[in-house]
């Protein structure tokens, strides 16, 4: 193939090349919009103002609630009152010194506990306290607040020389030596305390009956009851001063 041939070949490829391309050009320019349709479709249209009569106020602009979040009440919550507690039984403690320094009863916590033997408990063990819930309308004041100290808790077996005994607790947060202290009956014999230290919950039963003492019983010796009803027990210290004194319901 000469040059003229080659030449020939390359004008009418440009040739083709042109006329494909002004096609595409002019296919396009046919399709686009005309640019007053495109500004009538795309021009807001301006909003009328009415214009008020002369001599009247325009009426103001309707006020426009925001909605706002509504104010978060502050939750008080009201504390329930416990209905039951966890007790360490220490060493001296009975069941009903417990009871007395929870103010329940000692069939009460028998029962919380499923106890068989209201009078066997021993150190270390877990007992079930129910606390009682305090009746609406009544004010802390009007609770009956444990008395604090070293008290006569109750005479178990009144009248039986074999199962009389003095229950004597420690009501308080502090340890106590009864060593000198007393029980005194009036008109009647008095028991002297040797060396005997009671914990805070620590309990301690006198025995009018004979027997061996140890830390949580003690036996005075008697060999007849010494309580009835209406008697008075009392509790004096080291120092002879009535500490506590309990009548025999």
């Amino acid at each position: 193939m000469d040059r003229r041939q080659l030449l020939f070949v390359i004008v009418v490829n440009a040739m083709i090349s042109l006329a494909i391309a002004l096609g595409v050009v002019w296919a396009f320019e046919a399709r686009r919009p005309d640019p007053e349709v495109l500004a009538a479709l795309y021009t807001p249209q301006p909003t009328p103002i009415l214009a008020a009569p002369v001599g009247q106020t325009p009426p103001p602009p309707a006020a426009t609630s925001i909605p706002t979040a509504p104010a978060q009440q502050e939750a008080t919550a009201t504390p329930q009152p416990a209905e039951e507690e966890i007790y360490i039984v220490q060493a001296g403690d009975s069941l009903l010194a417990i009871a007395t320094r929870y103010n329940v009863t000692v069939e009460e916590i028998a029962e919380a506990n499923n106890l068989t033997n209201p009078d066997f408990v021993f150190s270390g063990q877990r007992l079930v306290i129910p606390v009682r819930r305090q009746a609406e309308g009544s004010s802390p004041a009007e609770a009956a607040a444990p008395t604090q100290g070293v008290i006569i808790q109750g005479v178990e077996g009144v009248g039986n020389l074999e199962a009389e005994a003095i229950v004597i607790v420690n009501e308080s947060n502090l340890a106590f030596n009864l060593q000198g202290w007393q029980v005194v009956r009036d008109g009647g014999p008095t028991y002297t305390f040797g060396n005997l230290p009671i914990f805070p919950g620590g309990s301690v039963r006198l025995h009018t009956a004979a027997g061996v003492d140890s830390s949580i019983d003690l036996y005075w010796g008697q060999i007849a009851a010494l309580w009835q009803p209406g008697m008075a027990v009392r509790l004096l210290n080291a120092q002879g001063t009535e500490v506590h004194r309990y009548v025999i319901p």
